[in-house]
């Protein structure tokens, strides 16, 4: 009589369907062209595999499938039910068809008999089929409307003739994705394509519960003293009969169990509290914050009443999860000027810098992003030194794979509702109560996480009202305080009182995108809106946000990416399906023109990847360093963005490929956690000692200046202590030679902090003048490789003369290979061990050898370069 799970992944098609008056050509219930279909799956996904669309990301074909997101589409399938499993439910329990993800418009129909309907992407659709169910095969509809046709037509209804203060639609005010609750990104962003598509996008379960199940859980607890916690767990329990229940819970690790409550009244809803009181524990802790990520399991039954002691009892329900305790606080307190005031993360009751990005989803149709690319993007953004990942409102309210990671890896989580860059008709009250179903499910899934820090109202919203993004044509108002100042905030406060709430990003001050207060996104840079108007990445220093949770500098995709979307007569600079799969609404010549800024202009395919990313990783240190220089006015910096989800030109670090831009590698330097900034000031360089850590750390601080050949023309040195959480300015400089075009100019300052022992704690190299006023000569660069068996290798590489942003790459793999670090600066007489994986596991060390290919700053145009 326990509760069973049985999930419908098989045998399921789908075929477009057609409007009525067509009815006549195709007798079969108005659909054709009936074809297999994958469930969780999109449509797009099952008309590419069965050849009826083009790949969307090859070339320019995403605009030759438009018509997909107009049609509207049928999915089916036949399951069976044996007479055993319709009798297992008894007298009083029931059979459930549980839709986990319907993409989005959707009516559903058992054996010909409509049972349900759905309207909400993000909220689970629960079908009571008891009644409806046979034995034998029973055949199974899901009829879905287009949801741009939708949106568009709720949007002229809602708007009228343009004329009200609603204003008209326009893509930053109401279009009509502001009228489907789906995952906003599909109907096509700035760094993504235009694939709304539809579809089964979570498993479909069919469920039959004979006695009582678990319908929701929480547990709250508080700190007693230093390593132990009360704790009280609730379970909401459905009982489908007379018959008594036991409840109870434990924590596996820990061999803590509490009481069970026994339930002895009949059918219905019933709440249970279980104490768990003077448990010891380990405080789960973020990245970098030299504590644990320990997580306990939590088991939570329903059982039947044993008939005696020594008997094992039945098990009706069963659930499990991960839980951690920790304390998280979303501190403000004024300046002591009282003209701002301050935004900050206090973790375990330390005051913590948060070093994170902003996430998009993996992949440009949701049911497609595996938890394999999940744990690799999550591993490489801890790797990278971050302590934080934001869930952006545009996107989804991940898996739970996603947030289990993230409690693994010690990733905070700043979790935006899914609400980007619009209005919304939060004064119509249908739309208000889809959205509260949407958070109140969402929180129930989330809220047990250790790594869940914030919940946020959304992305952008309340500074698009402000600002008038679309000019006239704008709303009179902010269509959307409803929903984050009533809906959202009733919720939490129901549901997960404990976690903070910030009602928007960015929000605060006077202004919602206000520098005085609260959290800001800074788009001066990119978008040409610094005082000097010219997007140069310089102007970062510009800022004097308290918590920088937005900004983002672009650059191109990896080879990899771009071999898997081109033909090779698409890979030049200029090429039309190059600026196609540039979304970024900048305009191509004006990113070109960044990049020239500080590089050679990019003449071949192979420049505009090199220097493109190179000048994406020079902005990101530059803002992210600025940062972390201002600790204690300054917070945090959470840059856009960490991933792709498809092959592009985007602010993204790593591209849909899994491969790690120059800008990642420059992140796991920039978001080490003690820090030496080197900056320069005309003919000037200083340096700044940044320490996240919570010890003291103290030790000299060594500036050298060189010419390309190693030779030291400048030195400094100074004795520097560094106090936990802290950024300390040295007040060392170095005079640098005066920029000419001979090499016996500085070429480039090295900076070292040195313990009392000699061990080099931070280093940092930068270039005296741009690397495009840089007379690079050919470094001669040598290596040597040691393999083993899992297609490991140490690479040893070492240059005679100054290797300007050294990129490693190799030919014939199937897949590009990770390296421990690339795009780096390498000195003359400065070994340098790189570690790859990923490599063929049959290359032996002449073979790494012989296909490694080393490019610098020396090379103009060859995508080979170094020497053996």
């Amino acid at each position: 009589m326990r509760k069973t799970t049985t999930i419908l992944d098989s045998h399921w098609e789908v075929a477009e369907r057609l409007a009525p008056n067509l009815d006549m050509l195709f007798p079969e219930g108005g659909n054709r062209n009936w074809i297999p279909a994958t469930v969780p799956g999109h449509v797009h996904l099952d008309l590419l595999r069965a050849g009826v669309i083009a790949d969307p990301f090859f070339r320019m074909q995403e605009r030759t499938c438009q018509w997909v997101d107009l049609a509207d589409w049928t999915y089916r399938a036949t399951f069976p039910v044996d007479a055993d499993r319709l009798s297992s439910a008894g007298e009083g329990g029931r059979h459930y068809l549980d839709f986990n993800g319907l993409d989005t418009i959707a009516r559903v129909s058992l054996n010909g008999v409509e049972i349900g309907a759905s309207e909400n992407f993000f909220v689970p659709l629960r079908i009571d089929v008891t009644g409806a169910l046979r034995e034998g095969d029973n055949r199974l509809e899901v009829e879905f409307d287009s949801a741009l046709r939708v949106g568009r037509e709720r949007a002229a209804a809602y708007l009228g003739d343009g004329r009200s203060e609603r204003g008209a639609p326009s893509y930053f005010n109401f279009s009509p994705r502001a009228f489907v609750r789906k995952a906003q990104y599909m109907f096509g962003w700035d760094w993504g394509p235009e694939l709304v598509s539809c579809g089964i996008w979570q498993p479909v379960e069919l469920v039959t519960v004979p006695v009582a199940e678990i319908v929701d859980w929480r547990y709250d607890y508080t700190f007693t003293d230093k390593g132990r916690v009360e704790i009280d767990i609730r379970i909401r329990v459905r009982k489908y009969d007379d018959r008594p229940i036991n409840v109870g819970a434990s924590l596996f690790a820990a061999g803590d169990t509490t009481p069970a409550a026994r339930i002895e009244g009949g059918p219905g809803e019933y709440e249970v509290d279980l104490p768990i009181r003077g448990f010891r524990c380990v405080r789960w802790s973020p990245n970098g914050s030299g504590g644990q990520t320990r997580r306990y399991l939590l088991n939570l039954k329903v059982t039947a009443p044993p008939q005696d002691e020594d008997d094992e009892p039945e098990v009706y329900d069963f659930h499990g999860a991960s839980v951690g305790f920790r304390t998280v606080e979303l501190v403000r307190e004024r300046d002591a000027d009282g003209l701002g005031e301050g935004f900050k993360f206090r973790i375990n009751g330390v005051d913590t810098f948060m070093k994170g990005a902003n996430w998009i989803p993996d992949g440009s149709f949701p049911a497609a992003i595996s938890d394999r690319r999940l744990r690799e993007r999550l591993t490489q953004a801890r790797d990278a030194g971050m302590n934080m990942i934001r869930v952006w409102g545009g996107g989804l309210y991940e898996s739970d794979s996603f947030y289990s990671l993230c409690d693994e890896l010690g990733l905070l989580v700043w979790q935006d509702f899914a609400f980007a860059c619009s209005m919304y008709p939060d004064d119509l009250p249908e739309f208000r109560e889809s959205v509260c179903a949407e958070a109140v499910a969402n929180v129930r899934r989330l809220r047990h996480h250790p790594s869940l820090a914030l919940w946020c109202g959304g992305n952008e919203n309340l500074e698009l009202a402000e600002d008038r993004w679309a000019g006239a044509t704008q709303a009179t108002h902010f269509f959307g305080d409803r929903t984050i100042h009533e809906t959202l905030p009733d919720v939490l406060a129901s549901e997960d009182p404990h976690t903070p709430y910030w009602p928007n990003s960015p929000y605060g001050g006077a202004r919602a995108n206000s520098e005085e207060a609260g959290d800001s996104h800074y788009w001066n840079v990119w978008h040409a809106k610094t005082p000097d108007s010219n997007g140069d990445w310089v102007n970062y220093a510009h800022t004097r946000s308290r918590f920088l949770s937005e900004f983002g500098f672009a650059g191109p995709a990896g080879a990899a990416a771009w071999d898997a979307a081109t033909a090779p007569e698409d890979r030049a600079v200029d090429s039309a399906v190059s600026r196609w799969h540039d979304k970024t609404r900048k305009g191509f010549a004006n990113y070109l023109a960044y990049i020239e800024m500080h590089y050679p202009a990019p003449r071949t395919w192979d420049d505009l990847l090199y220097y493109g990313q190179l000048n994406q990783a020079d902005a990101l240190r530059f803002g992210v360093e600025h940062c972390r220089r201002n600790l204690g006015h300054c917070w945090g910096t959470l840059f856009w963005q960490l991933n792709d989800c498809w092959p592009t030109h985007s602010w993204a670090v790593i591209d849909s490929a899994g491969e790690p831009k120059a800008a990642y590698h420059a992140a796991k330097r920039f978001y080490a956690p003690l820090l030496l900034s080197l900056t320069r000031n005309g003919n000037i360089a200083s340096a700044c000692l940044v320490n996240d850590t919570i010890t003291e750390v103290a030790g000299q601080l060594v500036l050298t200046g060189h010419r390309l050949d190693g030779t030291e023309v400048a030195r400094a040195e100074q004795s520097l202590t560094g106090p936990p959480s802290a950024a300390t300015p040295s007040s060392l400089t170095l005079a640098l030679a005066a920029p000419g075009d001979d090499v016996q100019a500085t070429a480039y300052v090295e900076g070292r902090f040195v313990g009392p022992d000699g061990t080099r704690l931070a280093q940092a190299i930068i270039l005296a003048r741009e690397p495009r006023d840089t007379p690079f000569v050919d470094p001669k660069i040598t290596w040597t490789a040691q393999t083993d068996e899992t297609g490991t290798a140490i690479l040893t590489l070492k240059a005679e003369k100054f290797a300007g942003s050294a990129r490693l790459s190799f030919d014939g793999t199937p897949t590009p290979p990770r390296f421990s670090d690339n795009y780096f600066h390498l000195p003359p007489g400065q070994a340098r061990e790189i570690t790859v994986s990923g490599l063929p596991p049959e290359w032996d060390a002449r073979a790494v050898e012989g296909r490694l290919r080393v490019r610098t700053l020396a090379d103009t145009g060859s995508p080979e370069g170094g020497v053996k």
